[in-house]
């Protein structure tokens, strides 16, 4: 018998003559493609709304230097990682908001592969919900917007769960040792989160000395790596472990406990989908007492981001991600005991058609009705009458249509769940829109104000007039000739956006002194208006909305009267006015700077002098 008569063990067939099941995988995959979709599309809306704020300018400024080979500054050097992956945006694109911005969102729809890597762990049905709460998380859709480390440290984190979850390799500890690593490269909190994961790396591979070996090395190598630039500055190193240390300290341990509020209150008007998730969860958990340790571990991430957060966007992000992984049982649970099919029966479907059309119309009267009469006393007068109709239907829906359905407890469990996706869907749709911001919100609080790039252009528009033909080495172009002095505490974003003048010279507080004399533009804090205004009397000010401020009453609780607003129904007015329509009753207005103007420039700004 000749070898080739004999019939292989294995199947010799290629890889191009496989048949692929298309069909089944894109039933699989259909759902987190959609995921995706919408995630894009939650991240784009009203993405050009706010201008990048003082904490982004400083990333996109060192980024900028990357690229362009300048010098890095040494204090905002403490988040290597999203500052290199916006200097890659920046080579490819240019600088600019939109490319500043590109690699959280891609960092934000990476989150939702990364999440069905964790099916395994998690189930699919479970991670699913996971990911379905966290597209639709306000919280995590903001942070998948800023240039900022929260949702790279978010997606490097998931990533190392799934690598811990899957079996030990040595590829997988090269692997797991570089996700490590990235982490504190990411945001200063990822010192606490990556000491935690290393611990359970440590117990996955024990006993493998080669694995573990492995890792420490790809760790060590990735963290040299990133804060050098690949090596082309030596020392930044040493610059990114001084500069991540001392913020860990100061924005977080050594501010034990401050603002540990903020969390809370996030979860109680802008995570309220997920809160009620969770609590289900709790629910689920408790009675299914061999998975009691996700309840655990929820609660232990919330209680240290509230100590340690100082109610960061990177604290509020890990809550809302704790809050919506834990919320996934509780989704999951409900969504598998709910009779799909019996909602197709026409009395079931009757039901919950007619009552979703009331709960969805009384919510867009009540928004009207919540201010009161006001002006028009007819115009509320007929919603509430228009309101008492709807209830009047919905209680003809409940005495008529209700006994005949067979899955009519059913109806509700899928009546809120529709009210509660809806509400999510609008908050996180709205997030990055000027529309949606009612100065009440703990999210928007350190966003730059929309109404700063108004002034900025106002100035390139002078300048071009004055300037446009000073031709400059710096300035070939012309029309950035204008001599600009900003305080280096209120420099940024002011400076992002006037990047393209030579002259702009940022000083710190006490230098103002030798550079105002020959400025025509200058930027500084209200405190330092009579010192500047001594040396140039003639300079004409404007304030300028500089900062979005959360409201004393979210930063600084009055808890007594919270206790009180419990029982007060005025209380409960105010609060579901904020759930649903984001109005309050006292906002907050924003920290404003002062923009000194020579005359000739005021003038062609638009700001002519008071008399």
């Amino acid at each position: 018998m000749n070898a080739a008569d004999v019939s292989p063990t294995r199947d010799a067939t290629s890889l191009l003559d496989r048949q692929i099941p298309l069909g089944s995988w894109l039933l699989t995959a259909a759902p987190w493609l959609g995921l995706l979709l919408v995630m894009l599309g939650t991240r784009l809306y009203g993405l050009r709304t706010y201008p990048l704020d003082p904490h982004e300018a400083s990333l996109a400024a060192n980024a900028v230097a990357i690229v362009s080979g300048g010098d890095l500054s040494a204090t905002d050097w403490a988040q290597p990682l999203p500052t290199l992956l916006a200097a890659l945006s920046f080579f490819l694109f240019g600088p600019g908001d939109g490319a500043a911005r590109l690699p959280s969102i891609l960092a934000s729809l990476a989150l939702v592969p990364a999440l069905a890597l964790l099916a395994r762990a998690l189930g699919r049905d479970t991670a699913l919900a996971a990911a379905v709460l966290l597209t639709l998380s306000p919280t995590v859709a903001l942070a998948g917007t800023r240039l900022d480390g929260a949702i790279v440290l978010v997606l490097l984190a998931s990533l190392a769960a799934a690598a811990l979850v899957r079996e030990p390799s040595v590829s997988g500890a090269v692997l797991l040792g570089a996700l490590l690593a990235a982490l504190p490269l990411s945001d200063p909190l990822g010192w606490i989160v990556a000491p935690a994961m290393l611990v359970l790396a440590l117990v996955r591979f024990r006993g493998n000395g080669r694995s573990l070996a492995l890792l420490g090395t790809s760790a060590l190598v990735t963290l040299a790596l990133v804060s050098t630039v690949l090596f082309t500055r030596p020392s930044g190193l040493a610059t990114f472990l001084g500069a991540s240390w001392s913020a860990l300290w100061h924005d977080h341990l050594a501010a034990l406990g401050h603002r540990w509020t903020f969390p809370a209150i996030v979860l109680a008007t802008d995570e309220v989908p997920n809160l009620i998730a969770a609590v289900t969860s709790a629910v689920v958990l408790v009675r299914e007492r061999h998975v009691r340790w996700p309840i655990g571990l929820g609660l232990l991430v919330l209680l240290l981001v509230m100590l340690f957060g100082n109610g960061t966007r990177t604290a509020l992000v890990l809550v809302a991600v704790a809050t919506g992984v834990l919320g996934a049982y509780g989704l999951s649970a409900v969504m598998a005991h709910i009779r799909w099919s019996a909602l197709l029966d026409r009395w079931n479907a009757a039901v919950l058609g007619m009552l979703a059309l009331v709960v969805f119309i009384g919510l867009s009267l009540l928004g009207r009705l919540l201010d009161g009469p006001n002006d028009s006393l007819l115009a509320w007068s007929t919603g509430l009458v228009s309101l008492l109709l709807l209830f009047a239907v919905a209680f003809w829906v409940l005495r008529t249509l209700w006994p005949r359905a067979s899955a009519a407890w059913t109806t509700p469990v899928v009546l809120v769940s529709l009210a509660l996706f809806a509400l999510a869907v609008r908050n996180t749709m709205l997030v990055n829109a000027t529309t949606s911001y009612r100065p009440g919100t703990i999210l928007h609080a350190g966003d730059a104000s929309p109404g700063l790039v108004k002034v900025v252009e106002r100035i390139r528009r002078a300048s071009t007039d004055l300037t446009m033909f000073q031709f400059d080495p710096r300035d070939p172009t012309g029309g950035h000739g204008l001599v600009l002095v900003a305080d280096r505490a209120v420099a940024q974003p002011f400076a992002w956006y006037l990047r393209d003048f030579p002259n702009l010279t940022i000083v710190e507080a006490g230098g103002l002194a030798s550079a105002v004399p020959a400025a025509q533009v200058v930027i500084a804090a209200p405190n330092d208006q009579a010192a500047v205004a001594a040396l140039r009397p003639d300079l004409v000010w404007q304030p300028v909305p500089y900062r979005l401020a959360a409201p004393a009453s979210l930063a600084r609780p009055d808890w007594p009267r919270l206790a009180v607003g419990l029982v007060d129904p005025r209380a409960w007015r105010e609060y579901v006015s904020f759930l649903l329509y984001r109005r309050v009753s006292m906002p907050t207005q924003p920290e404003s700077v002062l923009v000194g103007l020579a005359p000739d420039v005021a003038a062609l700004a638009g700001y002519p002098a008071v008399p």
